[in-house]
């Protein structure tokens, strides 16, 4: 082994340390690797044949060599990778970090909040499945029957409403009168304006259901932007008893055969509405702009050559400030026109009290306290 060593010119050593379990072990990797005899064993294959050939502690599987000495050949350094430049993170103005932090902390408030309504409803809960069974233990059998009987009654009659409340829905769309939601406004509004306008449709729906006279109630323009903002704010918007179209209401199949009949709703229409009809269909402009454009639906209405009349509140209620409703009150309005067909007390049902002037108000006060009196 000495000899094949000296016969060799410009064999270099090269000892590394490799850290094991038992302690540091210096490896020669001057072997000439070529040389083998007839009687050595055939090396193995993988980590253990290297620690068979002595290059390697038997066990060790960890290690794996990165150089190799050759005769002749100098070994050269491994390359060291460059270190990846760092990319730096995108500057951002001071008003999106409060913007940003503000959102944080709303988010955070939002889930603490859930979750303490969660934790109250699931003790009252607790509490009074606690004191349904402690009221059952002291009822004698002849209460205990009784108490059932109500039970039963009171399931049969939440039942019945629930059928009801179904026929409603499926009533409502085949109504004989027919409204429109126009949501073509999207680009023009903000996303909280946008996210607003989604509420206020999801108490439309909420509205119609409950009514004596329901509507048949078209939402359209769902592809100007609120499409993504009405299936998030309005859960289960999917199975609405509701037609939904992308389309506007020029172009919605459903209404193809109406469009002769269209009358905007619009508070800047010098045209007064006598009444609702069957055979027309009523559209409300969904938008909310905090009265940044003006004459908005009349311009569009007239753009189009579409009716156009304004319901009439002034002749019937006196409003403080500006007569324009939100799209929820406009349609409390239709609801209780149909089923009370009075103006009068339509406006008096479905206008809130604080959009009345004061004196109003204070008639109006007077008049019940007088009659509790």
């Amino acid at each position: 082994e000495k000899s094949r060593h000296r016969s060799a010119p410009g064999l270099i050593l090269l000892f590394l340390s490799v850290p094991s379990s038992a302690g540091s072990v210096r490896i020669d990797s001057s072997r000439d690797m070529s040389s083998t005899s007839p009687n050595d064993p055939a090396p193995k294959a993988g980590t253990d044949a290297r620690a068979a050939d002595g290059l390697l502690p038997k066990g060790d599987s960890k290690f794996t060599p990165t150089l190799w000495s050759t005769p002749g050949v100098v070994p050269q350094e491994a390359a060291t990778p460059e270190p990846e430049p760092e990319v730096s993170a995108v500057p951002i103005s001071k008003n999106a970090a409060k913007k940003a932090a503000k959102k944080a902390a709303w988010d955070a408030k939002k889930a603490a909040k859930k979750a303490q309504e969660k934790e109250v409803k699931q003790r009252r809960g607790e509490e009074v499945r606690a004191d349904h069974a402690k009221k059952l233990e002291a009822m004698t059998d002849e209460e205990r029957k009784q108490y059932d009987e109500e039970r039963a009654a009171v399931r049969e009659k939440r039942k019945k409403e629930a059928e009801e409340a179904k026929a409603r829905k499926k009533a409502a769309l085949t109504a004989p009168q027919c409204v429109v939601i126009d949501l073509e406004f999207g680009d023009l509004m903000e996303e909280k304006e946008k996210k607003s306008m989604a509420y206020q449709l999801g108490i439309c729906y909420s509205a119609n259901c409950k009514a004596v006279v329901p509507a048949q109630i078209h939402v359209t323009g769902l592809g100007s932007g609120m499409g993504g903002v009405v299936r998030k704010v309005c859960s289960g918007v999917e199975h609405w008893a509701v037609h939904m179209s992308d389309e506007t209401y020029l172009e919605s199949p459903a209404l193809a055969e109406r469009k002769t009949n269209l009358v905007y709703l619009t508070a800047d229409s010098e045209h007064e509405l006598e009444d609702f009809k069957d055979d027309e269909v009523y559209i409300i402009g969904g938008i909310v702009d905090r009265n940044r454009y003006k004459n908005l639906t009349l311009n569009k209405a007239n753009e189009q050559g579409i009716r156009h009349a304004r319901l009439p509140i002034r002749d019937h209620l006196k409003m403080s400030g500006t007569h324009v409703l939100t799209v929820n009150q406009t349609l409390d309005i239709i609801h209780a026109q149909l089923e009370l067909r009075d103006w009068d007390q339509a406006m008096d049902r479905a206008v809130p009290m604080r959009k009345r002037t004061r004196e109003e108000g204070e008639e109006d006060g007077g008049e019940k306290k007088a009659k509790d009196q």
